[in-house]
């Protein structure tokens, strides 16, 4: 099940259904004029930047609802218990094309449907902003899984270590994004991550995201639970040191 809200701040809204199909809500508001760019950033903005209308923007993106309800096919099997909500962030040229599109925030935890989302936000195009200046605004997407496979969540010392251990395999991968990346595993019973999902403030390479989704795929985890699926949420830093920095350091440390 796909609900979408269009994103224009906290308040919620709800906006019909689909009888015998998707379920979706589109939430606005008249949001107050800002005169730069922020992480709150609603749609209406004046000044500096451009002015979207929410009416043709909440029209534009419906007429694209087939296209985003198709990314969760990506999910696979996944689909059984990852679910949760995708807040992407558009940046809107001057003549209405999306600049680009990244995940702000999602508690989804699936990769894949993350870069189709923001593939098919790259190809939408808006009317173009009042003024023909550049404009931002965030719109989320949520997900429900069909819930055949109940989802533990858990934290702790034993999460922490298995982290700690493996994330410096991740440095041979490069930089991910100029900021730290939230990452939320789901760890089947057999002690692997079946989905990973990532997002951040930043634009993050997708190259280096794929990389780091594939080697994360086959950590071995200690926190598997027999029967269910465990999710859990951890941070990618800007800068990984490897493993053999790790044992410098550690040993620098025992030295003093």
């Amino acid at each position: 099940m796909l609900v979408l809200e269009l994103g224009c701040g906290s308040d919620k809204g709800a906006r019909g259904g689909t009888e015998g199909g998707p379920e979706y809500a589109l939430a606005h508001r008249q949001p107050k004029p800002k005169k730069e760019i922020d992480p709150g950033a609603s749609m209406n903005l004046d000044n500096e930047i451009g002015v979207l209308d929410t009416d043709d923007v909440e029209a534009t993106l419906q007429e694209h609802f087939d296209d985003v309800r198709s990314c969760y096919g990506r999910a696979g099997k996944a689909q059984r218990y990852a679910g949760g909500k995708v807040l992407l962030r558009f940046l809107v040229n001057g003549n209405g094309t999306a600049q680009d599109v990244w995940v702000l925030e999602s508690t989804l935890g699936n990769y894949d449907v993350e870069r189709c989302l923001v593939e098919v936000g790259r190809k939408i195009r808006f009317h173009a902003p009042s003024g023909n200046k550049a404009t931002t605004f965030e719109y989320p997407v949520e997900f429900r899984s069909t819930k055949q496979v109940e989802v533990l969540d858990v934290d702790g010392p034993k999460l922490d270590h298995d982290v700690a251990a493996l994330l410096p395999q991740l440095a041979a991968c490069g930089q991910l994004a100029s900021e730290g990346v939230s990452a939320i595993i789901y760890v089947e019973p057999n002690g692997f991550p079946g989905s990973v999902g990532l997002a951040t403030a930043a634009a993050l390479d997708e190259d280096v995201g794929d990389c780091m989704v594939q080697t994360i795929r086959g950590w071995k985890m200690s926190v598997a639970v027999s029967g269910l699926v465990v999710r859990a949420n951890f941070s990618i830093p800007s800068s990984i040191a490897t493993a053999e920095a790790s044992r410098r350091t550690l040993a620098h440390h025992r030295r003093r």
